[in-house]
């Protein structure tokens, strides 16, 4: 299946280059195209976000100390990172060799977002590695998080800052190397392959992390600021302390 507004195969290639997907020079041997169209995927991984968004929303809300709004909205993203770090991009972690020919739901999600990526399809040296750090350490990372705030982990705004560098490093590093190659490996400027698929969902893991570390960054300095006061005001007492002991000698 080519979805709607891909490139149609010039008749002059070869049978066995004939996919969608950029440059046409990519060889797929073993590509199968999708079964399922794109609504329909889009469908499935949304639903399955929706419900673990929707997981994390309730679980944040049933705590004693409830947390305020924007910070169970950051729960939910923690929870949903995990989701899509392990699962989707664990997924591609183990199985990129062979992911052109899959026809699970998971291998066309890959081949339907590889679209806008041929990247995922030719086991690029640079996207398996980054892929396969995001789904054996951030993945877990992203749900120790969660846990750590939901528990009141002492660690949780290191935890975060941690998470959101990696995260951040990352995507910009993913954005930069296909800039350099000059994007050639996705129609440049389509609406949905594009826009949507490469820009967008890639650019809420520079926007968001980035915020979160801001966001660690000013809870990390404030909790310093009142352990340096702490600090000087038993510094000051100790400091009387020895001198009354040194008048009384």
């Amino acid at each position: 299946m080519v979805a709607k507004g891909a490139k149609s195969v010039p008749e002059s290639l070869p049978t066995e280059l004939k996919h969608p997907y950029y440059p046409w020079d990519l060889k797929l041997p073993h590509y199968v195209p999708n079964e399922l169209e794109t609504t329909t995927i889009l469908a499935v991984l949304g639903g399955c976000s929706a419900l673990v968004v929707l997981f994390a929303w309730v679980v944040s809300g049933n705590r004693k100390e409830p947390f305020c709004f924007l910070r169970r909205l950051t729960l939910c993203w923690f929870l949903l990172c995990a989701f899509i770090h392990t699962v989707l991009e664990g997924y591609f972690a183990v199985y990129h060799a062979t992911l052109a020919g899959h026809k699970t739901v998971l291998g066309e999600t890959w081949k339907e977002y590889s679209m806008s990526d041929s990247r995922y399809l030719s086991s690029d040296t640079f996207t398996v590695c980054m892929e396969s750090i995001t789904a054996v350490i951030d993945g877990p990372l992203a749900f120790v998080t969660f846990w750590a705030f939901m528990s009141g982990s002492n660690y949780r705004y290191a935890l975060q800052m941690i998470l959101s560098l990696c995260q951040l490093y990352g995507d910009v590093l993913y954005f930069l190397t296909e800039i350099k190659e000059g994007f050639v490996h996705g129609p440049f400027g389509h609406p949905l392959y594009f826009c949507f698929y490469f820009v967008f969902l890639n650019s809420l893991w520079i926007v968001i992390p980035s915020c979160l570390i801001v966001d660690s960054a000013r809870h990390i300095a404030s909790c310093q600021t009142v352990s340096d006061f702490y600090i000087d005001e038993y510094n000051k007492k100790q400091g009387i302390t020895n001198n009354h002991s040194k008048k009384n000698k």
